[in-house]
């Protein structure tokens, strides 16, 4: 009956609702309540609509202006008995006059439009780092959540065999059949199942508001991870994956904008040394002269081409242009940090997967053998040539072997799913892949 019981806890959770959400299913929810989804949108539209603003500044601008003013003129010195003309005058005055500018040769300006297109392809690689960001968050908080459900099972059903052999030893006890120290140690080994259980528990809440946190709703049942599932090592060639990461991974690209931002940036501040030559065509309708004086009606165009030569600014374009000069070698320096960091990581990813794949199965051999071992308790324990010990022991062993193969499936998937967002190649069609793995709803 024991062990029964202990197959219908163990096993019950791998049951799955007609309702529960699949890998694809929590993504799709994601998709619409992560505000990071909308945020690296706006950062996307922010940096071409300055890219557009750069642009205006290289192409025609016109302005027209209009006053309309009344003018009161004094006349100073004048005798008015003499001249017989008033000291003081006043009159309304009009002006309309039309602008047309356009820059012929401004290299500031030029740079700068290169420098912001730079701009605007590194937010471009920002908004694709944060997606596969959240398809990474996505995939591990999931398989956190299942992790944590595998282990609150083992632990719920330690507690459940636990208490059914304390009650069989009281009931021994009872009979006088075992001694009271057999079943006050029982009671401790319940006491710290119920422990371990409320661990577990815990460990659940959070691993279930973490993806939470991401969906905006609460996590109700999920499908789990398939037993059939094969575990498969993957090619530790450390040149391919260096190809990988340089080509994809979108903080590198973001680096390397960033480096050809700064280096834009340069020659703009470069551009500084060099005259600025627009062409100007005015036009003016006026009825007002010299300081504002009354004249007849008036129109006037011009057209003129004018140079701008900075000759003595104190040092400022001097102190601009090192100042880029600093900022590109800190970006360099900044891409080679960052690419040393990730290379360490995938290294890192690609041994551990490996390495899980061999601890699967070493586990799943250690799980069976704990598993036989237990029965084997189970009946020494039932004919008396066995002592209490060694059943709980035994039991401990078989949890611990549970809780092992648990940790090395999931330690691959996180592994896995890691490497492809370092190589970059993390995306939709890779979520619907490692969806696969789980049982079908």
């Amino acid at each position: 009956m024991l062990k029964i019981l202990f197959v219908m806890v163990f096993w019950g959770i791998a049951v799955t609702s007609a309702n529960a959400d699949d890998l694809v299913g929590i993504y799709r929810q994601v998709l619409d309540a992560d505000p990071r989804v909308r945020l690296a949108e706006l950062n996307v539209q922010i940096g071409e609509a300055r890219e557009q603003q750069v642009i205006a500044d290289l192409l025609p601008q016109l302005n027209i202006t209009s006053s309309i003013s009344t003018v009161r003129q004094d006349l100073e010195g004048n005798n008015p008995l003499e001249s017989r003309r008033n000291d003081r005058d006043s009159f309304k005055g009009e002006r309309y006059s039309a602008v047309l500018s356009q820059p012929l040769f401004d290299l500031p300006k030029y740079h700068n439009w290169q420098r912001q297109k730079k701009i605007t392809k590194q937010v471009e690689h920002d908004q694709l780092g944060a997606q596969q960001q959240i398809m990474l968050d996505v995939a591990q908080f999931y398989f956190k959540v299942l992790l944590a459900q595998d282990n609150f099972s083992v632990a719920e059903n330690e507690k459940i065999v636990t208490e059914a052999l304390l009650k069989q030893l009281e009931a021994l006890y009872d009979k006088q059949l075992v001694k009271i120290t057999d079943v006050m140690d029982a009671k401790a080994r319940k006491d710290r199942a119920i422990a371990e259980l409320l661990e577990a528990k815990t460990a659940l809440v959070v691993a279930k508001e973490q993806l939470t946190e991401l969906t905006g709703v609460p996590v109700k049942q999920l499908s789990p991870l398939r037993d059939d599932l094969k575990f498969e090592p993957i090619e530790t060639d450390i040149e391919k994956w260096l190809e990988i990461l340089v080509a994809n991974n979108p903080t590198l690209l973001s680096k390397k904008d960033g480096i050809q931002v700064d280096s834009s940036g340069v020659e703009q501040q470069k551009g500084g040394h060099f005259p600025v030559i627009d062409f100007q065509l005015s036009v003016q309708r006026t009825d007002l002269g010299f300081n504002s004086s009354s004249t007849g009606l008036t129109n006037i165009t011009s057209a003129s081409v004018n140079l701008n030569m900075p000759l003595f600014t104190s040092g400022k374009i001097t102190a601009l242009h090192a100042e880029a000069i600093y900022r590109l070698e800190s970006s360099k320096l900044q891409y080679e940090t960052e690419f040393r960091k990730l290379r360490r990581e995938l290294i890192s990813n690609l041994t551990e997967i490996n390495s899980s794949v061999e601890k699967i199965r070493a586990t799943t051999v250690a799980l069976a053998s704990a598993e036989k071992n237990y029965s084997a308790m189970k009946k020494g324990f039932k004919y008396g040539v066995v002592d209490l010990s060694d059943i709980f022991g035994a039991q401990r062993i078989l949890s611990q072997a549970k809780r092992d193969l648990f940790q090395s499936k999931y330690q691959y998937i996180f592994n896995r799913t890691n490497l492809m967002h370092l190589g970059g190649t993390i995306s939709r069609s890779e979520i619907e892949l490692i969806n696969r793995w789980l049982n079908p709803i």
